[in-house]
C-alpha cells in the first residue's frame, strides 16, 4: 500500500482507512490493529523508500552565482543516505509494535475489561508476582533506548522511518462484518520540554495528540494541572484511548534530576507504561542522559520488561561502510563550476574536520562549496579550502574535537554530547543486566578503553597464559610485560597471547620464529644442557609447534585448540 496515496492529510501526520493483511505469526492473527499495519518491506525497498537526494541536473551548472549558492543550501534538508544499521532499526522498530499489540486486541474480552476497571486504577494497582494487571492482562510491550552522539542522526532515522514507512492514524469502522469504530494512532514522538519534569511531559503529550486528532485533551487534562501523578493518570488514560502503538520520547537527557522527581520518576513513569498499559517505548537522547539509566534504572530493575534494550551509537569509524557511503554520495552533488574528484586525502580531511559526524559534515561540505563559488575562477575544492572553511564555521567546535582527537579524556565532562564519561559508561556497561548493542567507534574506543584502564587484570591473565608456557614465574611476568608495553595496554588480547607463545617458543628454543616478533625484544634465557621432555598433546607449544606444521599461525592454531576466545567474550562485554 502506497501510503501518500491511500492515505488522506488531517490535521497533522498522514491518517488512512485500515486495509487488514494475513498475518504468518499466529499470535498477530485476529487482531485488527495488527492486520492493519503496512507490510513489512525488504532491504532494498527500504533503501529506495528512505534514500533522498536534493534535484541535480547538469544545467544547474550555468546558473549564476547566486542562484547555485541557493542550491547548496538544499543539500542539508533534501539528502539522506541510509545505512544498513538503519534498517536494522527499521526491523526492530516493526517488530516492537506489533508484538506491542498482542496484549491489546480489540476483539478479545479482556481489552474492554480494562477500560471497564478504568486505566487509572490499573496503574495505581501495579502487576502482580505473574506480570499481570488487576484486569489479569500480561502486556508484551517492549522498550527500547537510543543513545548516541549529536548529528549521529539517531532522531531522524526514527522520524524518517515512522513518517515514511508507516501511516499515523488508522481509522477503523468494520472487522470481519463486526463493527469498529475506533482510531489506532500508530505512533507519537514527543520532546522532553528542557529542565522539567514527567507533568511537562504529559502536556506535550496531550497537545501532540490534539494536533493530530483536533481532539481537546490538553484543555481537558493538560490545563487543569494538578500534582504530577494526576497528569501522569490521565495521559495513561489517553494512551490508551487512542491505542497508541509506540511513544517515541526525544531529548530525555533535558529531564531535571532535581525536578519534581527528576530522573527516578521519568524512568518509572516510563516502565509503567510499558508494562501496565503495554505501549512500547523508544527513549532518545544523548550520553548526558546516561545518568538517567546508571542510577534509576538500577533501582527500577525488577519492573523492566524481558524486551528492553539499548542501543549506543558512537562516531563512524573512518574505514567504516557507512562513513564512505555518506562522504561518496554528498561529494557527487557539487554546484561548483569545476567538478573536483574525491581523493583519498579530501576524504581523509572532511572525516578529521567533522569526526565523521553525518550532520557536521554534511554542514561543512556545504559551506566549503558556497566559499569554493563565492571565490571564483575554477571553483575547485581543496585540502586549504576545507581547513579554512571548518577553522570558522566549525569554530565553536574546533576545541572540543581537538581534545577528542588528542585522547584528553579527563576533560571529557565537556564532551558528553559527543562522547560518554568512560569510568561512568564502562561500569555501566559491566553492571547492566539487560541487552546493550553499541555501534561505531565506540565499539573499539570503550573495549580499548577497558584494557587500558584495567592493566593489572590483563598483566595477571598475561602471565598466566604464560606460565602455561614456561616454567620459570619471573620469566612469565617479564614476558607479559613485554607484550603488554608493546601495545601501550591497547592491543587485541588474541594478538598478544600469540605473541607470547611466540615468545615462550623462542626462549625455549623450542622454534626459530621470525615472524612478527622482534628479536630484541625477546627474553634472555641461559641455555640448558638438559634433555627436554616430550610434549604432552594438551601442552600449549604442542598445539603451537602442531599447528606450524599445518600450516596455521601462532594465533590460529591456539585458536583452534579453544585457547583463545573473541576480545569482547574476554572483556565481558554486553552483546
Amino acid at each position: 500500500m502506497n501510503l501518500w496515496n491511500e492515505g488522506f492529510e488531517r490535521l497533522d501526520g498522514i491518517h488512512c482507512i485500515a486495509e487488514y493483511k494475513e498475518q504468518i505469526v499466529p499470535e498477530n492473527r485476529g487482531n485488527p490493529f495488527i492486520e492493519a499495519i503496512p507490510e513489512r518491506l525488504d532491504m532494498d525497498q527500504f533503501f529506495d523508500a528512505l534514500h533522498s537526494l536534493p534535484k541535480f541536473d547538469s544545467s544547474f551548472l550555468k546558473f549564476g552565482i547566486e542562484d547555485r549558492l541557493e542550491l547548496t543550501r538544499q543539500i542539508k534538508p533534501s539528502f539522506w543516505s541510509p545505512f544498513p544499521s538503519h534498517y536494522d532499526k527499521y526491523r526492530g522498530l516493526y517488530t516492537m509494535i506489533k508484538i506491542g499489540y498482542q496484549s491489546r486486541n480489540p476483539m478479545r474480552a479482556i481489552y474492554n475489561r480494562q477500560f471497564a476497571i478504568g486505566w487509572d486504577k490499573i496503574l495505581e494497582s501495579g502487576l502482580d508476582e505473574n506480570g499481570a494487571n488487576i484486569a489479569g492482562n500480561i502486556q508484551t510491550a517492549q522498550s527500547l533506548v537510543e543513545i548516541g552522539i549529536s548529528g549521529i542522526g539517531k532522531s531522524k532515522i526514527y522520524e524518517r522511518i515512522l513518517k515514511r514507512l508507516f501511516p499515523q492514524v488508522i481509522h477503523h469502522s468494520e472487522y470481519k462484518d463486526k463493527k469498529l469504530l475506533m482510531t489506532q494512532v500508530l505512533w507519537l514522538h514527543i520532546e522532553c520540554p528542557s529542565g522539567k519534569s514527567v507533568g511537562a511531559l504529559c502536556k506535550n503529550f496531550y497537545e501532540k495528540v490534539d494536533e493530530l486528532l483536533g481532539s481537546n485533551f490538553y484543555q481537558k487534562y493538560g490545563e487543569k494541572a494538578g500534582n504530577t501523578d494526576n497528569l501522569a493518570k490521565r495521559m495513561v488514560k489517553v494512551a490508551a484511548q487512542i491505542n497508541l502503538g509506540v511513544l517515541v520520547i526525544d531529548e530525555i537527557q533535558n529531564v531535571h534530576k532535581a525536578h519534581s522527581g527528576g530522573d527516578e520518576r521519568m524512568i518509572n513513569f516510563i516502565t509503567e507504561i510499558v508494562n501496565t498499559i503495554g505501549v512500547p517505548v523508544i527513549i532518545i537522547g544523548t550520553f548526558k542522559a546516561l545518568y538517567l539509566f546508571k542510577n534509576s534504572l538500577a533501582n527500577s530493575r525488577r519492573g523492566i520488561p524481558d524486551g528492553y534494550s539499548e542501543n549506543i551509537m558512537g562516531l563512524l569509524p573512518e574505514e567504516s561502510w557507512e562513513w564512505n557511503e555518506l562522504i561518496e554520495n554528498l561529494w557527487d552533488l557539487q554546484y561548483t563550476v569545476k567538478y573536483t574528484p574525491l581523493t583519498d586525502e579530501l576524504k581523509h580531511l572532511m572525516y578529521y574536520q567533522s569526526l565523521g559526524i553525518p550532520d557536521i559534515a554534511v554542514k561543512l561540505f556545504m559551506h566549503v562549496q558556497s566559499k569554493a563559488i563565492i571565490n571564483g575562477g575554477n571553483e575547485q575544492i581543496t585540502t586549504n579550502l576545507i581547513n579554512e572553511v571548518a577553522s570558522k564555521s566549525l569554530r565553536l567546535l574546533q576545541d572540543k574535537f581537538e581534545k577528542i582527537r588528542n585522547g584528553q579524556t579527563s576533560e571529557l565532562g565537556e564532551l558528553d554530547d559527543i562522547k560518554p564519561d568512560w569510568v561512568s559508561f564502562n561500569e555501566y556497561i559491566k553492571e547492566a543486566n539487560h541487552r546493550v548493542n553499541v555501534y561505531g567507534k565506540l565499539t573499539q574506543d570503550h573495549s580499548r578503553s577497558l584494557q587500558k584502564r584495567d592493566k593489572d587484570i590483563i598483566l595477571e591473565e598475561l602471565v598466566r597464559f604464560a606460565l602455561n608456557l614456561v616454567s620459570n614465574p619471573e620469566l612469565a611476568e617479564s614476558m607479559a610485560n613485554q607484550v603488554y608495553e608493546a601495545s601501550g595496554g591497547m592491543g587485541d588480547k588474541q594478538g598478544m597471547f600469540a605473541h607470547l607463545a611466540q615468545l615462550a617458543l623462542e626462549a625455549n628454543g623450542q622454534v626459530n620464529v621470525n615472524q612478527n616478533a622482534n628479536e630484541d625484544s625477546l627474553p634472555k634465557q641461559q641455555k640448558t644442557k638438559k634433555t627436554k621432555p616430550l610434549l604432552e598433546e594438551n601442552d600449549l607449544r604442542f598445539i603451537v609447534q602442531h599447528g606450524h606444521k599445518k600450516g596455521l599461525s601462532t594465533e590460529e592454531a591456539l585458536e583452534e585448540a579453544g585457547f583463545i576466545r573473541e576480545c569482547n567474550e574476554l572483556l565481558g562485554f554486553c552483546n
